[in-house]
């Protein structure tokens, strides 16, 4: 299989001077975007159409000038503006278009630059959850595998500001694909080998070329992939079932199983479980919080599980944090459990009290 240039491919470190290439959605702010850059002291080359527009920047001037233009340009038109850093005169060629992209993107780029360096110098870490079976509460049956990163100085950064800047920046394929290879190789070390790792649909274009570096890690580490769960979160957010289809049957053709996450949190999740036919659903937490006490949650999550068992999907509730959850859970049969009330995130495997 071929790599693939999204996920496995780093954008090169931005040049601290060079030039800006500028493609306005219309007329209206192209001259807005050449009056700007004027008024700041820069000269700017315009095609006759207006249609392009470039710019030089001085050493470390980059970020002061895109925010420059951004000043004066709606949302709606910053996100159509396409954006082009060249570190020379030249002027773009057909490879260098493939680097293109929003003026916004590249405005988030140049604030996450820390994004790319802990990319780049592998500073990913893991911490493993313990799902538990129903009949044996006290030796975890797999582990959740969740991403977190360390900066320059050796604090903490949370998943939810990773993959925030990746987003913002365009870089939640390569953040995902690390994601998913740190995590095999951080549970292997850590002596974990049954396991689930999360993905997000929306970063994976073509399964058999985005999931290589992944299946490449799981056959470096020995897993038995009947071991090794590919968990979907974000499932709300899919926009097309069919291409999600597609990466649950590429994992299962190459032996692993497949979880969909937060099922039950919208009628969205319920209707796609027809067409994807997951191994294991994993039932909202936030059903979950107080289901022993809301009579609306315990139908909702009774019928799930009834439902589940009538199409043979195992079924995982997570987010269990009180006694009567897990109380109320096990009197309804479901199949594993998870939460704090059973075991925290930890860098660790889960070890049960002596």
């Amino acid at each position: 299989m071929t790599e693939c240039e999204k996920c496995d491919v780093l954008p090169l470190p931005l040049p601290r001077e060079g030039r800006l290439y500028l493609w306005p959605p219309v007329k209206h702010s192209a001259g807005k975007v050449i009056a700007q850059i004027r008024k700041i002291g820069h000269q700017v080359t315009a095609s006759d159409s207006l249609s392009t527009l470039h710019t030089d920047f001085p050493q470390d001037g980059l970020a002061d000038l895109v925010q420059s233009v951004l000043d004066v340009l709606q949302p709606e038109e910053a996100a159509n503006t396409k954006a082009l850093i060249m570190d020379s005169p030249t002027a773009p060629g057909i490879d260098d278009f493939s680097r293109a992209t929003s003026l916004d993107a590249l405005h988030a780029r140049i604030g996450a630059s820390w994004l790319t360096g802990v990319l780049r110098k592998n500073r990913l870490r893991s911490v493993f959850q313990p799902i538990f079976a129903i009949g044996n509460l006290s030796v975890p049956h797999a582990h959740e595998c969740l991403i977190r990163a360390v900066d320059d100085e050796g604090g903490m950064i949370s998943p939810d500001r990773l993959f925030g800047a990746a987003k913002s920046a365009d870089l939640l394929f390569q953040l995902d694909r690390a994601a998913r290879a740190a995590n095999v190789r951080n549970a292997f070390a850590a002596g974990i080998d049954n396991v689930f790792i999360n993905f997000t649909p929306s970063s994976i274009y073509d399964p058999n070329s985005c999931l290589r570096s992944t299946i490449q890690v799981v056959n470096e580490c020995g897993f038995d992939r009947s071991k090794v769960v590919f968990e979907v979160i974000e499932t709300d957010k899919v926009s097309s079932v069919s291409h999600l289809r597609g990466i649950l049957e590429s994992y299962r053709a190459s032996g692993f199983r497949v979880a969909l996450d937060d099922v039950g949190s919208g009628y969205s999740t319920l209707n796609m479980l027809s067409q994807l036919r997951p191994d294991i659903i994993k039932i909202d937490r936030e059903l979950i919080d107080g289901v022993d006490q809301d009579i609306y949650k315990q139908a909702i999550v009774s019928k799930l599980i009834d439902l589940a068992k009538q199409i043979g999907i195992e079924v995982v509730a997570e987010g269990i944090e009180r006694q009567q959850e897990l109380d109320f859970l096990i009197d309804r049969g479901v199949d594993f459990v998870q939460g704090f009330l059973l075991g925290r995130p930890a860098a660790k495997r889960f070890e049960a009290a002596a």
